[in-house]
C-alpha cells in the first residue's frame, strides 16, 4: 500500500501518500472486503451474538444522591428473572442512567415503563434516583449486536505497509469497557514492532495484537456465556469458571475486596488467574456461607410485576 484515496462530500477526490496505512475505522471496517477485491484471503471471524441494548437518559442529580457516591453499577438478574440479564450504571456526570440488557430485553423509552424497568434490578438505588431527579434529555437507544473478532494473525498473505487496528480487529461487549485499553496496548505493540523495522511488519504486529486480545476476549465472551440464551460452546472449564464467578459476584455484594479484585481483572490491570488465588477463593467461600440477601419489599415486588406486564 502506498496511501489512500479520500473523498469528502463537495470536494474532489484527494490522494494521500503514506509509508504505512493503518485501518482504525472501528467495528465497521472495510478491510476484509477490500482484501478480497485485491485477491487476498479474508480473515476468519469469531462472533458471539449478545444483542445488547442501552437506553440512556441524563438527569440533574443532587450532591446527596447515592449518598454522595461518584457512581453505582448494578448488575445481574433480580429474583424470578432468571432468563433475563440486566445491568445499569448511574454516574455523577450530569447524572446519567444507562440500563444495558441482553437479547432484546429492552428498557422502555417512556417514564412509567423506564421506572418500572429500573425496579426489576436487584437494588433500588438507581430507580429511586431517577424517580426524583429532573430529566435533562430525552431517552436515547443504542444497540450492539455481538462480540466480533477477526483473525488477521492467521492469514498467510497480507499487503505490505498496511495494518488493521483496534475495534477493526476485535470489538468487545461495551459493558466491560475494554476497547480503549486494548487499543492503547496495541499502539504500544505497534511502536515496538516499528522500532525493529518494517520487514514482515504485518505478521509481527498481528501476532502481538492477538496476544493482547486473547485475555479480554476470553473475559467478555466467557462472561456473556453465563447467560443461557447466548449461543456458544461451553467446555467444562468455562462452566466451572462461570459458576465460580457467579459465586464471587454474590459474595462481592458485601465484600469490597472481591469487587475491586474483579474490576481489576475486567479492566486488564490484573491477570484473570488472580481471582483463583487462595486468598480470594477463601473470601468467595466465606461470602457464600452467609445468609442470602434480604427479600424485596412488597413495594419493590409490585413494581417488578408492573414491569413484567409493560
Amino acid at each position: 500500500m502506498t496511501g489512500v484515496r479520500a473523498c469528502v462530500e463537495g470536494r474532489t477526490e484527494e490522494t494521500i501518500e503514506a509509508d504505512l496505512v493503518v485501518d482504525a475505522t472501528g467495528r465497521g471496517s472495510s478491510s476484509a472486503p477490500w482484501l478480497e477485491e485485491l485477491g487476498y484471503p479474508s480473515p476468519a471471524k469469531e462472533e458471539v451474538e449478545i444483542g445488547i441494548c442501552y437506553m440512556t437518559r441524563t438527569y440533574r442529580r443532587r450532591p446527596t444522591d447515592l449518598d454522595g457516591k461518584h457512581g453505582i453499577v448494578v448488575a445481574g438478574s433480580a429474583p424470578n428473572w432468571r432468563k433475563r440479564r440486566r445491568a445499569c450504571a448511574g454516574k455523577t456526570i450530569a447524572g446519567s442512567s444507562a440500563p444495558a440488557v441482553f437479547l432484546g430485553d429492552d428498557a422502555p423509552g417512556n417514564d412509567p415503563g423506564f421506572l418500572a424497568y429500573l425496579a426489576t434490578l436487584p437494588t433500588m438505588e438507581i430507580h429511586d434516583l431517577v424517580a426524583r431527579a429532573e430529566p435533562l434529555t430525552d431517552y436515547r437507544r443504542y444497540r450492539y449486536v455481538s462480540n466480533l473478532r477477526r483473525r488477521y494473525e492467521k492469514l498467510a498473505r497480507f499487503p505490505r505497509n498496511y495494518l488493521v487496528f483496534g475495534d477493526a480487529i476485535c470489538s468487545f461487549n461495551p459493558v466491560y469497557g475494554q476497547g480503549m485499553t486494548v487499543a492503547a496496548e496495541e499502539a504500544l505493540a505497534l511502536q515496538r514492532c516499528l522500532r525493529t523495522g518494517s520487514q514482515d511488519l504485518a505478521r509481527r504486529f498481528f501476532r502481538a495484537a492477538a496476544k493482547i486480545v486473547d485475555i479480554p476476549w476470553d473475559i467478555a465472551v466467557g462472561n456473556d456465556l453465563r447467560h443461557p440464551q447466548v449461543k456458544g460452546a461451553r467446555p467444562p472449564m468455562l462452566r466451572f469458571i462461570n459458576w465460580y464467578i457467579g459465586k464471587l459476584h454474590r459474595a462481592a455484594t458485601r465484600d469490597s475486596t472481591l469487587a475491586i479484585a474483579f474490576l481489576k481483572v475486567v479492566n486488564l490491570t490484573t491477570p484473570p488467574a488472580s481471582l483463583l488465588s487462595p486468598a480470594i477463593a477463601w473470601r468467595v467461600w466465606q461470602g457464600n456461607r452467609r445468609a442470602t440477601l434480604p427479600v424485596a419489599s412488597p413495594a419493590i415486588e409490585a413494581a417488578r410485576r408492573n414491569s413484567a406486564s409493560s
